[in-house]
């Protein structure tokens, strides 16, 4: 099911993406380009969508000090299939290693899921 266009075939897109994703050379521009992200809230702000709880007053935001150093990492951006197609396999730690398995995991379910669909 799905509209039909003609002269379209997802099957042989996603054969053609792929195939062009594997043979792009490595580039070198460097990774992470992006600035980390701004403080969201001032200390002491109701922090939205978590007051839930009855009879409780909703949770607010504390001094970015104040948390674990773990939560600033969740701010920074995840590294993208590109970059890490880009990166030596021996230079990557274990959780880029692992990104990686999961993002070209995936891809390779989708295009199954398309030739079984087709």
């Amino acid at each position: 099911p799905g509209i039909a266009v003609p002269g379209f075939n997802a099957v042989s897109l996603v054969r053609r993406r792929l195939l062009a994703a594997a043979s792009a050379g490595p580039s070198h521009r460097p990774l992470h380009t992006t600035a980390p992200a701004p403080l969201a809230m001032k200390p002491g702000t109701a922090i939205p969508g978590l007051n839930f709880m009855k009879n409780k007053d909703a949770p607010v935001s504390v001094a970015r000090a104040e948390y674990p150093e773990w939560v600033s990492d969740l701010a920074e951006p995840m590294v993208t299939l590109a970059e890490l197609r880009r990166m030596k396999w021996e230079d990557s730690t274990d959780r880029d290693k692992m990104r990686y398995l999961k993002l070209t995991r995936r891809i390779r379910i989708k295009a199954h899921n398309v030739e079984a669909g087709a």
